[in-house]
């Protein structure tokens, strides 16, 4: 039987009801957590001390320079010198007259050909 003033049924609750009661528990929960929980005492802070003084290094000694009757090979030619290395440093030798006079190998002919229309053109 249906009942006119609708008991029966469960109340319907909007959306808005809904999504107020998720952040509602949310923070109920966190005031309940911050009262009921102890409070820890934490490290206390600590003063920064200034750093310790280094202790000063003593003077070094003073050495005087003594001078061989024969320079040693390894000296003549200064402190990187050795009597196996080369005097004359040998260096990378440069490429002479134009690259692109020779023939081509096949497939480089065309580039070859527009490299130096470009050379002439842009001097």
């Amino acid at each position: 039987m249906h009942h006119p003033n609708g008991r029966h049924r469960r109340p319907v609750e909007s959306l808005a009801a809904r999504l107020w009661r998720l952040p509602a528990a949310a923070a109920l929960a966190t005031a309940l957590t911050y009262v009921f929980t102890p409070q820890t005492p934490g490290p206390e802070p600590r003063a920064i001390t200034p750093a310790p003084e280094r202790p000063a290094l003593a003077p070094a000694p003073s050495v005087e320079p003594v001078e061989p009757d024969a320079p040693e090979p390894d000296e003549i030619g200064g402190a990187l010198v050795r009597p196996y290395m080369l005097t004359r440093i040998p260096r990378p030798r440069l490429p002479e007259g134009d690259l692109l006079a020779g023939p081509a190998p096949g497939e480089f002919d065309e580039l070859a050909s527009l490299i130096r229309h470009y050379l002439d053109r842009s001097g």
